[in-house]
Order: C-alpha cells, then structure tokens, then sequence
C-alpha cells in the first residue's frame, strides 16, 4: 500500500469502528441521535471503502481478487453493504454492532497482509472464477448478517424486560432467512469453484483443504436450518449455533493457510 491508500484503508477502519461504538452507546443510553450518527458513518464508510475497491482495481489491473489483502478488502466492503441493505429501514437495532466487527476483523486481517499488486495469470481468467468469487462474497455477506442477528439477539434476550417480542420476533426471522440465503448462495459458490477446478486442476474435487473446510461449513448451516425447520429450534437455541458457525466461515477462508498449509486456492498465495 501507498502511504496515502493505507491512511484511507485504516480511516475506513476507524469510521466502522465509531459507527459500531455509536449504535452500542445509542442503545445503551437510549439516544436516538447516536442511533442515527451510527448509520451515518456506516453509509460513509461504505462509500469510501467503494473508493479504495475502484482504486486498487485500477492500480492493479484487474479485480482485487488475488490474495488475503485484496479478499480481506472486498469481502468486508460486501460484508458492511449486505448489513446496510438488511437495516436500510433501521428496523433491527444493534445489527451492525453485531455484524461490523468481522468486517474489522478482515480489514484489520488484511492491513497485515502482503499488499503489493499480483498479476493476473492466465489460469484464472475464467468466466467461473468471478461466478465462484462473487457468490462466495453473497454467503459470507448473509452468514455474517446472520451472526449479528443473532449476538444482538441472544443480547436483547437477556433483557427482556427492553426488548418488546415483536423486536425479538424479527430478528429470529432474520437470524432464519439470512442462513437460508447464504446456504443456497454458498451452494452456487461450491458449484462454481468444483466447474472452475475442473478446467483449471482437471477435477472437479480434490478435497483441497479449502474445499473440505468449505463443505464442513455449508453442511453445518444446513444443520441450523435442519434443526430451525424439523426440529423447531428458535430463538436463542439458533442464535448459538449461528454465533459459532461463523468460526466454520472464517477457518474456511483464512484459517487454513496457517492451519493445513499447501492449498491450492490462489487467495492464500501472498
């Protein structure tokens, strides 16, 4: 990173910081103004992380898809749009205190990274790459809505007392339907990554420890849907297992490089 790209990189990291701080001291202390104060900051920090995406594209040559940082960049830029396009009607309170932080937690991830540019080699100049890349983001995006739905859930539980039923209502539906999207769009991911190996590794499944990660996590946001629609498990039976399958996500996508070293995937290549 350029000296000026890191002070926008790391300032986007500040204002998803301040807007995470400000919802939580806006529900606390019941002020409304910092409520709003918080959604402000996100829709600007949204719009400048955008800005760095453009910038690296145009500085590298190619969409930032190669390599921890450029993942780290784009998929917390999804992670923060699909929690704006989920609140945009400020109707679940705390959702971005309880999703923001792992787009912090890849930004920060990724500000330790290599960041010089990579080129774009002839092997991933496929059609499925971008298929397999982009339904990848929309599944994390949904799976981390779907945690932060359900910390602020298991949160608003506690207090009961200040959380009307109808506000925990919602947020079961929405701990609920966020996993349904993120399954079926993790499952076009799966897909299009096994048609892209295919061409590339003459494979369609090598059980690559990416792959094999991938699956373990898909299968167990199957469960919780499973064990919400079978088995009626609501509430805060659900939000906890929704809480912990995240770790199955981010073990999938960055874990593995320092846990299995000698995948394949190109984003661990730095």
């Amino acid at each position: 990173m350029t000296s000026a790209y890191a002070i926008v990189y790391w300032l986007v990291a500040v204002v998803y910081a301040l807007a995470v701080g400000a919802e939580i001291a806006g529900q606390v202390f019941r002020r409304e103004r910092l409520s709003r104060s918080s959604n402000a900051l996100v829709l600007v920090g949204v719009g400048v992380h955008a800005t760095l995406i453009a910038w690296r594209w145009i500085q590298a040559g190619h969409a930032p898809v190669i390599g921890a940082f450029e993942n780290c960049l784009l998929g917390a830029w999804f992670i923060v749009v699909m929690v704006v396009w989920t609140n945009r009607r400020r109707a679940f309170p705390l959702l971005a205190a309880g999703a923001l932080p792992l787009a912090l937690l890849l930004l920060g991830f990724g500000g330790m990274a290599e960041s010089a540019p990579s080129p774009f080699v002839a092997s991933l100049r496929s059609f499925w790459l971008y298929i397999h890349i982009f339904f990848a983001w929309l599944a994390y995006g949904a799976y981390s809505v779907a945690c932060g739905a359900a910390v602020v859930y298991l949160v608003k539980s506690r207090a009961a007392a200040a959380a009307p039923p109808e506000t925990l209502a919602r947020l079961d539906e929405l701990m609920f339907r966020a996993t349904v999207f993120g399954f079926v769009t993790d499952a076009v991911l799966i897909a299009a990554g096994a048609i892209w190996a295919k061409n590339l590794w003459g494979s369609y499944w090598s059980w690559d420890p990416v792959e094999t990660w991938s699956l373990l996590s898909w299968l167990i946001y199957g469960l919780a849907l499973h064990l919400r629609t079978t088995l009626g498990w609501r509430r805060r039976r659900l939000a906890w297992v929704l809480v912990f399958a995240i770790v199955g996500v981010l073990i999938s996508f960055w874990g593995v490089k320092y846990l299995m070293p000698g995948t394949a995937h190109v984003f661990t290549v730095d």
